[in-house]
Parts: C-alpha cells; sequence; structure tokens
C-alpha cells in the first residue's frame, strides 16, 4: 500500500510541474507576440457614390518613423497586416490618372524629397506582398510639415465640391495629399493591341496597352513633356524580333525588350531597355539599351486611341510608327547586315 501511495503521490507531482511548464510557456509566449494593430477606415460620399479606404493603423510608439520604420527608396505597404485597400463606386481622375471603379490596393514609394502614392490591381493580400506587374498608376503627393506630431497613421478622404474630393495621408510630422474628382464620363481600362510584321520571314512585333483621349489634352498634358512616358497604359510595352535589328542604326539583339519614349516641346526619343516583363511604370534606366531619336510630324486628322504599328516597306526593312492625338512618331527598322 505504501508503495502504491508513493507512486500516486509522485505522478501527481510530476503532472503538476507538468501543467505548471505549460502555463509559463504560453504566457512567454503570448509576451513574445508584437501587439495588434488595429483596423481602421475612412470614407466619402461625393456625386452620390461612395470611396473608402481600410487601412492598418500602427502607431509611433516613439519610434522614428520617416526614414527608418519607414525606409526610403522602397515600396512600403502603407499600413500594417492585411494591405491598405481603395474601394470606389466612382471612376476617379486621381492626381490626373484614370482610376476605373472597383477594388485596390494602396502603396507608396517614399524617398526623402517626394512621395509617390502606387494603386495597385491585386486584393487580398498580404500588406508585404506587392508586384509592381499590378501596378495601375503611381502617382506624385504634395508633400508638407505639420506642426504637431501624429502619433497613429491617419488615412481621410474629404470632401472639397459636389465632384471633388482630397485624399490625406498623415503620420508623425508629414502630411501627403492627393487631388481627386469623380469622373464625369465612364472610364474603361484600355485594350491590349499588338501590331506585327515580317522582315525575311522573322517576326517583329510590338504589344501595347491602347488608352483613348476622352477629350483630354494628351501632347504635353496627360503625356508631361520632359518626362519618361510608359507609351501605353498598364503593362509595359514591349518590342520582341526574332532577328538581330538596327533602329535608326543602333544595333538591338534578337530578344524583348520594353519600350519608353521621352518627349520634349522639339523632339522625342524612343527608350529600347532590357528589362521585362514590368508594370509600365516600373523604369529603370540602368536597363536602357538604347535612346533613339524619333522623327515627328503633326497629323491632319484626330487620333482617339494610340497606335503603335508597324510596317514592312521591303523584304528586310519596314517602319514603326506611333500616333495619338494629332502627333505621329516614326522610325525607321531594318535587319542588321542588310
Amino acid at each position: 500500500m505504501c508503495f502504491l501511495k508513493r507512486s500516486s503521490l509522485t505522478y501527481r507531482r510530476r503532472l503538476l510541474s507538468f501543467l505548471f511548464g505549460v502555463l509559463a510557456l504560453a504566457e512567454c509566449s503570448t509576451a513574445q507576440q508584437p501587439p495588434v494593430v488595429p483596423r481602421d477606415s475612412t470614407e466619402v460620399w461625393i456625386a452620390g457614390k461612395r470611396i473608402c479606404i481600410s487601412y492598418g493603423r500602427p502607431s509611433t510608439q516613439g519610434r522614428r518613423i520617416m526614414g527608418e520604420y519607414v525606409p526610403y527608396n522602397r515600396v512600403w505597404r502603407t499600413g500594417a497586416g492585411k494591405s491598405t485597400t481603395l474601394v470606389t463606386d466612382a471612376d476617379l481622375e486621381l492626381g490626373g490618372m484614370e482610376i476605373p471603379k472597383g477594388s485596390y490596393s494602396l502603396y507608396t514609394f517614399p524617398t526623402e524629397a517626394q512621395w509617390k502614392l502606387i494603386v495597385n490591381k491585386q486584393t487580398g493580400q498580404w500588406g508585404t506582398v506587392y508586384s509592381s506587374q499590378q501596378d495601375l498608376a503611381r502617382i506624385a503627393m504634395e508633400k508638407r510639415s505639420l506642426s504637431s506630431p501624429i502619433e497613429r497613421l491617419t488615412f481621410a478622404l474629404e470632401r472639397t465640391s459636389n465632384a471633388s474630393g482630397v485624399l490625406r495621408l498623415e503620420w508623425e510630422r508629414m502630411s501627403l495629399s492627393l487631388p481627386f474628382k469623380v469622373s464625369p464620363t465612364p472610364i474603361v481600362a484600355s485594350p491590349r493591341d499588338s501590331s506585327t510584321m515580317f522582315l525575311s520571314g522573322k517576326m517583329v512585333t510590338v504589344n501595347y496597352g491602347s488608352p483613348s483621349a476622352r477629350g483630354r489634352k494628351i501632347i504635353g498634358g496627360v503625356v508631361p513633356y520632359n518626362k519618361i512616358w510608359r507609351t501605353g497604359a498598364n503593362e509595359t510595352t514591349t518590342f520582341s524580333t526574332a532577328a538581330d535589328l538596327t533602329i535608326a542604326g543602333v544595333t538591338i539583339p534578337k530578344g524583348t525588350y520594353s519600350l519608353y519614349t521621352l518627349p520634349s516641346r522639339s523632339s522625342w526619343q524612343l527608350i529600347v531597355n532590357k528589362k521585362i516583363p514590368q508594370s509600365g511604370l516600373d523604369y529603370d534606366q540602368r536597363s536602357d539599351l538604347a535612346r533613339i531619336k524619333l522623327k515627328t510630324k503633326n497629323l491632319p486628322s484626330h487620333v482617339e486611341r494610340l497606335r503603335i504599328s508597324l510596317k514592312a516597306t521591303d523584304s528586310n526593312s519596314g517602319i514603326l510608327t506611333i500616333a495619338w492625338e494629332k502627333t505621329s512618331l516614326s522610325v525607321p527598322i531594318s535587319l542588321k547586315g542588310s
């Protein structure tokens, strides 16, 4: 009997020790978990349409935010937890960029001098999951300093008229803003288009998004002077060749490239870039293969949709033409060595 009692007592002591150990581990695990970041939202009604932003709202907690917690020159989730989302029942013109009604994720690209808001078509993902190929727009925001610090990241949507408003983003001592307005006409996502020619049996193809003018000023407006232009819409414009080419005397080895342009009032340059695939907004000058001067001329009639075409002029050569509004740009292409 004594043997049985001592065994029972030992078992109870071991069981209690085990339970206390489990509780201690649970408390330690709970203590090590990061604080829960609350979810918040802001909304505004304009022209009878609802516009809403939902986001994780981290706090400063004594940390230095700009340049450290939010590093410069890197895409930032602009929130915490799940991705920050924009849901709009209205077609918007946000900082001059067209945003069709729907749901989007919002990111930012901060630098010490300027911030850009990134409107991304992928939704439902964790905030750290980002694909530049899904970018719809990157828009420069107006930046100013605040006299008093803001403890928690704060988004705000404010109505400024019956058809317009402003998006604000504030944290620490920084305030960013971006005006927007409800589009008076429906915005349709720009369709993809392509053009192909054959030179001595070798295929050359250009594939691009084809936006429409929709009554807007294009050259010098939607397409500003002295800034790199994606030369299309949404995904990057691509140029593929099955043969080595020369474009206006510049050698382009066979392969696939991204095309951009650099417009000015006096001349345009075609940029052949080696980085693909990418968003049309994700331009890296370090990947440029060539910059080639384009021939420009005025058109007698209006071209509503951006049109990029390839046309063979003989078996070994052809011409690439870009036309929009009342501007036409062109450059000769030929097989290398022909």
